[in-house]
């Protein structure tokens, strides 16, 4: 049998940031994330099962060029698979990748090519077994996968907005998978856009993994372990309360704090440029001038998320193009939102 099976999952934007892990990839805190609708990976498999094959066989090509670099972290991924589904041990994969947007850069783009790539092993689960999962099962198992690919990813599965990490706060959190939270959402962050500001489309000098690994011994890990958990227990009620100024502080805080345990560690390491510090303090001034709901968000690369709800578009646009207009000339950019 030669099949093929698609799937494309988008990217993520994490309010309350994962950063920190142990075994297996469990994370040290809960964190939450809203999942975007633009900035996403498409991912189609050729599969088939070949008799006689003791061990998972794949060829890995982002864009049809084949990548040997990424098949490294494929390959730990794969022994995952294997280890909790045996009967992909007799299955090829010809598997072909590409983002609509910059890899490497500081926009999760480990998180919606793994998602992307379990949602298709899901997907070829039930071809192999002839069965069809329920949904909810579905994406439960597809985001469990996912977070032994890349932590972020398991987020990645679910539409709108999504929680990782057990807090006692949560019912039904997990370090194992995340759960959907869409139908906690106020009205207010339904809507809300994702304008990402690109100042470098370079790879990272630090990836997100090695900066995982620097947290082991971290002279400030346990207090940023209080502060994630603190900070992810006050934003579960602003989010079904539509409370900006509340939501904006802790966006605000957890994105500084992210940059300051990169410049803290040992070995220390700076990803933000000094044009990403200019459109912060641009973005401050208009936020105190116009007392609109916008704010920013910053992932592990330089690059800026400016999110704000649909209904101030407008006032952002003509802030923008007055302000920060070459960033909108020069087309640097990506205007997203939330994945419906």
């Amino acid at each position: 049998m030669n099949t093929n099976i698609s799937w494309e999952a988008p990217s993520n934007i994490a309010i309350v940031k994962y950063w920190g892990k142990r075994a297996q990839q469990l994370p040290i805190n809960p964190s939450f994330s809203f999942t975007l609708n633009n900035c996403k990976t498409k991912t189609s498999i050729q599969w088939e099962q070949r008799s006689g094959q003791d061990h998972l066989d794949f060829e890995f090509f982002y864009d049809g060029q084949r990548k040997p670099r990424f098949e490294y972290k494929l390959k730990t991924f794969f022994n995952h698979v294997e280890a909790l589904y045996p009967a992909f041990k007799s299955v090829y994969l010809n598997i072909d990748s590409i983002n609509s947007f910059p890899h490497s850069a500081g926009i999760a783009s480990s998180a919606s090519a793994m998602a992307a790539l379990a949602l298709c092993m899901m997907s070829i689960e039930n071809d192999i077994n002839g069965v069809v999962m329920q949904q909810d099962e579905f994406l439960n198992k597809a985001s469990y996968l996912a977070r032994l690919g890349s932590g972020s990813a398991c987020r990645s599965v679910y539409p709108l907005a999504a929680a990782w990490g057990y807090s006692k706060t949560l019912a039904g959190s997990s370090d194992d998978y995340a759960v959907p939270l869409a139908n906690q959402l106020h009205e207010e962050f339904k809507t809300i856009q994702d304008y990402i500001f690109i100042v470098s489309r370079a790879e990272k000098k630090v990836s997100s993994s090695a900066g995982h690994q620097l947290m082991e011994n971290h002279p400030y890990r346990d207090a940023r372990i209080q502060q994630a958990h603190e900070n992810f227990n006050l934003l579960l009620p602003v989010l079904k309360t539509g409370d900006w100024t509340t939501f904006i502080k802790i966006c605000e805080t957890e994105a500084l704090s992210l940059h300051g345990l990169m410049m803290s560690s040992n070995p220390s390491y700076i990803l933000l440029e000094p044009e990403s510090i200019h459109i912060i303090n641009e973005l401050k001034l208009f936020q105190q001038e116009s007392k609109l709901p916008i704010t920013f968000t910053i992932d592990a690369g330089p690059n800026i998320h400016v999110l704000f709800p649909l209904r101030i578009r407008e006032e952002v646009d003509a802030w923008i193009q007055n302000c920060l207009s070459k960033y909108w000339e020069e087309e640097q950019i990506i205007f997203d939102g939330l994945q419906s």
